[in-house]
């Protein structure tokens, strides 16, 4: 069974939309009969004995330092050949500053995110509508269920500036892009990435990032459904992976993780799917 972590700590800003983002991610894990844990417990992402049997980490709109940037837990996951999911603000952590416009231009104070998705975060502009295009050549190959979205159409969001383009690493392949020329404040260029996928390692370890979903609305059932199509065809994706040669321990829902000197206590999230 595909065992799958989906990881909520937000030191920083908070996302009102992180809720119902893991609430979906479970609902769609556990449809697939996966595994899911929903936590916001650092310490998962600290101990690398304590998920020696998760496939997937799904990083869900975190912020600040989110857990201890000296782990090797992550680069050790994907060395395994295990895969990674980022969603909107995931590559906005680690910053050397805060502002809740997310409007400052802002840098990486380690490189971790870089290494894993190939892109950080710089700033955002206000929310506002833009067109977004889909390259189907690159989004049909990577799932028959991305076929069916129109080549471009209007979306309203926070479109992220990152601090290089992933569009540049020839690793990257890029699913979705945001047309500059239909918003302001945009430092891409011509080709402003939105959604896309590495293999990383020498294992290939799948790596997936969609820059989208700032509202609760893409994840409730009462707006557009882009965001889950597009996070959907991610985890088919990093899933096939783990279904073809899955040979890891299993590990419990609840699992008991030492966090602190006080003693071990179990991770926990209560998760509201309200807008």
């Amino acid at each position: 069974m595909v065992k799958v972590l989906i990881f909520t700590k937000m030191v920083d800003y908070q996302h009102s939309s992180t809720a119902a983002a893991a609430a979906w991610l479970l609902q769609s894990v556990n449809g697939r009969g996966w595994e899911g844990i929903v936590t916001d417990e650092s310490a998962y992402l600290e101990d690398n004995s304590t998920l020696e049997g998760i496939d997937i980490i799904i990083l869900v709109n975190n912020s600040g330092q989110f857990f201890d940037p000296s782990s090797t837990y992550l680069k050790d996951h994907i060395a395994q050949g295990r895969a990674v999911i980022g969603i909107h603000a995931a590559l906005a952590t680690f910053l050397n500053g805060t502002d809740a416009s997310g409007l400052t231009h802002m840098q990486p104070t380690t490189p971790i995110i870089q290494e894993t998705f190939r892109a950080h975060f710089l700033n955002h502009p206000v929310v506002q509508e833009a067109t977004v295009t889909i390259d189907h050549k690159v989004a049909d190959a990577f799932s028959v269920n991305l076929a069916a979205l129109p080549s471009s159409f209007q979306h309203t969001d926070e479109f992220f500036n990152f601090t290089s383009n992933p569009c540049d690493d020839a690793d990257v392949k890029v699913l979705a892009y945001v047309d500059e020329s239909t918003y302001e404040g945009g430092l891409m260029g011509a080709k402003h990435p939105l959604c896309w996928h590495l293999n990383a390692g020498p294992k290939q370890a799948r790596i997936f990032y969609c820059a989208l979903g700032h509202f609760s609305h893409f994840y409730n059932g009462l707006g557009s459904d882009v965001v889950q199509k597009l996070i959907d065809a991610g985890l088919d994706h990093c899933g096939a992976a783990c279904e073809e040669g899955n040979n890891n321990s299993s590990v419990a829902k609840n699992v008991e993780v030492k966090s602190d000197s006080e003693g071990n206590k179990r991770a926990k999230l209560t998760i509201e799917t309200s807008a």
